[in-house]
């Protein structure tokens, strides 16, 4: 898999703020306590657009507990729960 280099801009999209763009680091591993509930959810997360270095941005979080994160990656608007915005790792534009 490739990444981006990381850097002191590197944090989690789920942290990210509304408005704040990016570009896609990498796709982390899903921890264990996820992987029974959908062991594909990183093959999925790159087949719709979050592979490294494309641009995103946060559009939009729920009222309540921030979810869902509406975000737009390349031309594409997505609504992510926060544990898959948590797993896409994102260098923030300068």
């Amino acid at each position: 898999m490739t990444t981006i280099a990381a850097s002191d801009n590197a944090l989690s999209l789920d942290q990210m703020k509304v408005g704040e763009t990016g570009f896609v680091g990498k796709i982390n591993q899903i921890t264990s306590a996820i992987t029974h509930f959908d062991p594909h959810l990183t093959r999925r997360l790159m087949e719709i657009g979050f592979i490294p270095g494309e641009p995103v941005q946060v559009l939009h979080k729920g009222f309540f507990g921030g979810e869902p994160i509406a975000v737009r990656i390349g031309h594409s608007t997505f609504a992510l729960r926060r544990f898959e915005a948590a797993l896409i790792s994102v260098i923030r534009a300068k």
